[in-house]
């Protein structure tokens, strides 16, 4: 079947099938963003369902049979150019990982992401740790589980983090901070030490809608396009896109502290 394309015709059909794993992604990324910014408190269980289901169906046309034997296919061939050729071995990559996760398991996954975040939002409202933990037991069950099904040496978190920082293990890291960990304790140590008779000019009161206007206004001297993208306000500060002329960032306002708004932004702006 395939030995019968063009390399050209063969690329076009993997660039339309992976736009169309991407447009799952992105329609998935936009009800994300909406949980954080406007969902109300019991619509959680819905978008729960909702993200689980976009989720599923992305992962299971992305690893279907017809992917995997279009991705060997167009390994083989020798004419395509060098960024073609590596995008192909980029989305192999992430096939072969992929496929080793059952739907149903993605699927669960992904549902209880969904719990977990609503706990967690929950806890902060209650300063109760209590609140979150039944979630993230079982959140972190199923991030276990994951990497068995990964497949992992020496640590199990060798498995995930590759997410991060391809490469990357968990021995070399703990070799690179355990270097650091005394040092940076030391540093810490003086900074508190000359900070215990110091004020903090942004631990005053800060009305909400000034600061508001503040951090719109220091986007845009900062070249933040509103007309590609939007900032809102979030329980935890994040950045996400939904296309390349679609980024959306949050940040959060403590009325009793200016900081935590100007630098969430920063960071977001960052991304």
């Amino acid at each position: 079947m395939f030995s019968q394309k063009k390399t050209k015709e063969l690329y076009e059909d993997y660039v339309q099938r992976m736009q169309r794993i991407a447009d799952l992604r992105y329609a998935n990324a936009v009800l994300q963003w909406d949980q954080e910014i406007y969902l109300p408190k019991k619509g959680a269980g819905f978008r729960g369902q909702q993200l689980a289901t976009l989720g599923e169906l992305a992962h299971e046309f992305f690893t279907c049979r017809a992917s995997g034997d279009l991705l060997e296919e167009l390994s083989s061939r020798s004419d395509l150019d060098h960024l073609q050729h590596r995008n192909i071995v980029l989305t192999k990559y992430d096939y072969q990982k992929s496929v080793k996760l059952p739907a149903l398991f993605v699927r669960n996954l992904s549902e209880q992401v969904t719990k977990s975040y609503h706990a967690w939002v929950e806890a902060r409202k209650q300063n109760s740790f209590a609140v979150f933990l039944p979630e993230l037991e079982k959140l972190t069950a199923l991030k276990k589980q994951e990497a068995d099904l990964l497949g992992y040496e020496n640590h199990p978190y060798n498995a995930l983090l590759n997410d991060y920082e391809k490469g990357s293990n968990v021995e070399w890291l703990d070799a690179v901070f355990g270097k650091l960990l005394q040092p940076l304790k030391l540093l810490l140590d003086e900074v508190l030490l000359k900070q215990q008779d110091v004020t903090d000019p942004l631990a005053q009161h800060f009305p909400k809608d000034k600061q508001w206007a503040f951090c719109n206004d220091l986007l845009k001297r900062l070249g933040f396009d509103f007309e590609l993208g939007r900032q809102d306000i979030s329980e935890h500060p994040f950045t996400t896109s939904f296309s390349p002329q679609d980024v959306r960032i949050t940040t959060r306002i403590n009325e009793s502290n200016l900081g935590y708004m100007t630098w969430s932004t920063l960071h977001e702006l960052g991304h």
